[in-house]
């Protein structure tokens, strides 16, 4: 049995690909997968040991069994496409507007509205940065914001949400990512806002490669 496995960030740089081909049998696991492809790469094998594995854009178990059929990508640790304009889940490579997602956010059944904007930051821990590069497994990145705001939804009823993120390369100042809540209370938005941010980063498939000023770049994943 043959399967393609997708690569992103810093694994794909390292492997130098996009895609893989993998062999094995016709019983292959997850975990016998990782262990096909760091026999392959032993160069990368600390990275692959580190990396989720999606089947079908679900993170699988490693006793779960592949098929040749299976869409399947590695998820190196997540740093923190497009979909329709007045959509509250959105991966672009374009600019956000902070205008245009307080606007669809507007109601008149909700009385505050909280907006948490992140930026690129020039200086990280003493070193200076020149630009981000932020790269995404887009349409999992989506379903996984779908999720989670429907659970944020679920959690806090009649809160309007939104999650923007931007792909590409970004400069100091520039805006990476929008996560918003809109709700009849202003506890409610606060709390909701940061229940978006926080499971954004930790849970979605975006990576970001810091360029510093002294040339080096380094694939960051996002703090827990």
């Amino acid at each position: 049995m043959s399967v393609t496995v997708k690569l992103f960030a810093g694994l794909a740089e390292r492997i130098g690909k996009r895609e893989i081909a993998v062999d094995g049998d016709h019983q292959m696991t997850v975990l016998g997968l990782k262990q096909a492809v760091i026999r392959a790469y032993p160069q990368c094998a600390d990275e692959i040991g580190r990396c989720l594995v999606a089947v079908n854009r679900e993170y699988a178990p490693d006793d779960a069994l592949i098929q040749n059929t299976d869409e399947i990508a590695f998820i190196p640790p997540v740093g923190g496409g497009s979909c329709d304009e007045f959509d509250s889940c959105r991966v672009v490579d374009e600019p956000l507007d902070v205008a245009s997602a307080f606007a669809q956010l507007e109601s008149v059944y909700c009385g505050g509205t909280v907006l948490f904007v992140g930026t690129v930051r020039e200086w990280t821990k003493g070193r200076q940065t020149v630009s981000l590069q932020y790269e995404a497994y887009v349409d999992m990145a989506i379903e996984h914001m779908r999720r989670i705001e429907a659970d944020v939804k679920q959690k806090y009823p009649g809160t309007i949400t939104l999650q923007w993120h931007r792909i590409g390369t970004l400069k100091p100042t520039e805006i990476a990512v929008i996560c918003a809540a809109a709700s009849p209370h202003r506890d409610v938005a606060f709390e909701a806002a940061r229940m978006l941010i926080e499971r954004l980063k930790k849970e979605v498939p975006i990576w970001k490669r810091e360029n510093y000023k002294d040339g080096e770049a380094v694939w960051q994943a996002n703090e827990v």
